[in-house]
């Protein structure tokens, strides 16, 4: 795990009149980087080629950092780069689906804003749940075994993709044959399948609750 202090070093060796405020490119990306420029932040954001050009349409991105591919920031010939423009990392789900949690703890040294800790709980729906009901919630039930389906059941993937290959399923059968025609077109791995979560799917009014906070005054 990348210590706290060590990260407090590396940010001492910082330039603080020239932060750069860096994120990975992905559909949080411009909420995040048009925020730090208006704040009067710069900004950069990593991209993977060919995905670059939302990024300069908006202008939101004072700097693009291509990549062939997204592990490619854990290279530390790339780590060096974004500590050389003094950047500090905003984190958010897809830098935990395409690059993973072990990646964030043990090799990505470039100071965050937030807790990195706290990234485990993103990753991890187990824990993300049991956090949840600690604080009261009422979650739907959760089945360990397909076999137990007994009612309409949404069935999810590990990972932040954005609901992507997500399935409704009213029980074990259907549950099967659409797995089924999911690994064949490749779209998930038989180690997907064991770490899905499946839950009932409650009906009503979908709603996805933004919370927004900033120290910056």
């Amino acid at each position: 795990m990348i210590e706290q202090e060590e990260m407090l070093e590396i940010f001492r060796e910082y330039d603080r009149e020239k932060i750069t405020v860096a994120t990975l490119g992905s559909h949080s990306a411009l909420q995040i980087l048009k925020g730090a420029k208006e704040e009067g932040f710069k900004t950069l954001a990593i991209c993977v080629k060919g995905r670059e050009e939302v990024y300069k349409r908006f202008k939101v991105a004072d700097e693009l950092l291509v990549l062939e591919n997204f592990f490619e920031v854990l290279d530390q010939n790339i780590i060096e780069k974004l500590r050389e423009k003094n950047s500090v990392l905003i984190p958010h789900g897809s830098l935990i689906a395409y690059i993973g949690i072990e990646g964030i703890e043990n090799k990505l040294s470039v100071p965050f804003f937030g807790n990195r800790r706290i990234l485990r709980w993103e990753a991890d729906r187990s824990i993300e749940r049991e956090w949840l009901e600690k604080a009261g919630l009422k979650m739907p039930r959760e089945f360990k075994d397909p076999r137990d389906i007994n009612c309409l059941c949404i069935v999810k993937f590990p990972g932040a993709l954005g609901g992507r290959g997500y399935f409704l399923a009213r029980n074990y059968d259907e549950f099967k044959e659409k797995v089924k025609e999911m690994v064949s077109k490749g779209s998930i791995t038989e180690e997907d399948i064991t770490n899905a979560t499946i839950q009932e799917y409650i009906t009503g009014v979908n709603m996805y609750l933004s919370y927004f906070y900033s120290p910056l005054s």
